[in-house]
């Protein structure tokens, strides 16, 4: 499946930590790829909704000290 900027921020909230893992790297080529990410320019709020999926449910989980 080619991912899109949806499936991207569904996977973002999934709680499976080594999913989460692996998305990275997909989410830096994604972004980076201005042909699969030309949906970010029509539509900003769908980055927005990723970056919010991020902080909320990665920093807020982390055990960091």
């Amino acid at each position: 499946m080619e991912p899109n900027m949806e499936y991207i921020v569904a996977q973002v909230t999934q709680k499976e930590v080594g999913r989460r893992f692996q998305l990275g790297p997909e989410i830096i080529d994604y972004i980076l790829d201005r042909q699969k990410s030309h949906d970010l320019e029509h539509d900003q709020s769908m980055l927005d909704r990723m970056v919010d999926s991020l902080a909320t449910s990665w920093v807020n989980a982390s055990n960091f000290k």
